[in-house]
């Protein structure tokens, strides 16, 4: 449904391959790239341009589907009759919000993201991404859909009820934005304690893989940060997904990197250290605070522009709608309305400030194995063709869905930086570390 305020969103190596801890000898017969960096076995490729042109059918699908059932809800008048049909059962105003909000939150996690995503799961387990079965993927939609309501169902309650009192009424969007600020700042702060345990089991990572934990700490020391090996877990992953992942998550004291178990177990240590090194670049750069600022700050105009085309929606389509102002419980549709139609405009801006980032994080991770590894150039671009292979994405993606739908750089353009980015050679500049 996308109201929830974040709590802050693509041939695998043999089954048997094991981690070592020792650079990869194969690293230096890599150093050059070859003419396209990030490059897939013919079968892999078709199955990679194949899923190229699925993935933004389902991503747009899903957003103008959305969109879709709202205006459907409203110009068939099911949200004004269902608002008056509780209005006359239930007599308290907050009783009458909180039914109507679950309702509708209900409503679109049924008739949107549970279809979307049985679609986007059988497609992920036909082309061998996800290994979950059925019953364990809708026992996780299960838990989504009570979070799903635990968040959104009291955000909505929160707009209709500074819609409607007094102090709040005119400004309406300027109280519901600055409310959303420490609500955000919760969220990331309790998402790896609290919500991921929900879908993932976590440990630390020197339970599994002591002597992986010692070959980080020498990125560790390289960087000169504090990253404890308290604050080093491993997600097992393999549980649901052939996928390869590593992030940090978390602020405060519960900041943290966390690396997938298949990251783990069939990477090449040169590479994991690579991952592990772009991923200390998010914590050492405050990506995660960056990232919440920013979405504080642009929260208010966001939900200034809202208020402004909800208000706009209701004069336009309100006697059609039978809905007289926005403050009304069928409001809150026309509310949601305008919050997806901005959000789907407002896509391209996200994701550029997330490629951004991305792109730093890469050059301080290979910055940050320089010396540590024999060719940080060959290492980073092996890495990211083990991640474009891990979840066959396509080698040539079209550049519109690029720069609208992609919140990372594509794998070919960050393999393809990564194979020619020297910053220790003759005048050249590190960006984060001294030469």
């Amino acid at each position: 449904m996308g109201l929830a305020i974040l709590l802050s969103p693509p041939a695998l190596l043999p089954a048997g391959a094991q981690t070592t801890v020792r650079a990869d000898p194969a690293s230096e017969a890599k150093a050059q790239p070859p003419a396209q960096a990030y490059n897939l076995p013919a079968d892999k490729l078709h199955e990679a341009v194949t899923l190229g042109k699925i993935r933004p059918s389902i991503h747009f699908g899903a957003e103008f589907w959305q969109l879709a059932v709202l205006w459907i809800l409203l110009a068939t008048g099911a949200a004004s009759r269902v608002a008056r049909r509780i209005e006359a059962k239930i007599g308290h105003p907050w009783l009458q919000a909180a039914t109507f909000s679950a309702l509708l939150v209900l409503a679109l996690y049924f008739a949107v993201d549970l279809p979307i995503g049985v679609i986007g799961h059988a497609i992920s387990l036909h082309y061998g991404i996800s290994v979950e079965g059925w019953p364990a993927w809708l026992s996780d939609q299960a838990k989504t859909v009570g979070l799903t309501l635990l968040l959104e169902v009291p955000a909505l309650m929160l707009a209709f009820g500074l819609m409607r009192w007094a102090r709040s009424r005119r400004r309406a969007w300027l109280w519901f934005a600055a409310a959303s600020i420490p609500a955000m700042v919760l969220g990331a702060f309790l998402l790896p304690s609290l919500i991921e345990p929900l879908f993932n089991a976590y440990e630390p990572l020197a339970k599994s893989h002591p002597a992986l934990v010692q070959q980080l700490e020498r990125v560790v020391a390289r960087t000169g940060t504090s990253i404890p090996p308290e604050r080093m877990f491993l997600m097992k992953a393999s549980e649901k997904s052939n996928g390869l992942n590593a992030y940090v998550t978390g602020i405060g004291s519960t900041k943290r990197i966390v690396v997938w178990d298949t990251t783990a177990d069939r990477m090449p240590t040169d590479e994991i250290l690579f991952t592990f090194a772009h991923e200390a670049g998010h914590y050492v750069l405050n990506h995660i605070v960056k990232g919440l600022a920013f979405a504080a700050a642009g929260s208010f105009v966001f939900f200034w522009a809202i208020a402004r085309l909800a208000v706009w929606l209701v004069r336009r389509f309100g006697p059609a709608w039978r809905i007289s102002a926005v403050s009304s419980l069928p409001g809150l549709v026309v509310l949601l309305l305008a919050f997806s139609l901005l959000q789907v405009m407002t896509e391209p801006i996200e994701n550029f400030a997330s490629r951004y980032i991305e792109h730093q994080a890469d050059v301080y991770g290979q910055e940050a194995i320089h010396g540590l590894v024999p060719s940080p150039q060959a290492t980073a671009v092996g890495a990211f063709n083990q991640l474009g292979q891990a979840y066959l994405d396509d080698p040539n993606p079209n550049r519109f869905l690029e720069f609208w739908t992609y919140d990372h750089p594509s794998i070919q353009s960050r393999a393809t930086f990564a194979g020619h980015y020297d910053p220790w050679a003759p005048r050249q500049t590190p960006r984060f570390f001294p030469r």
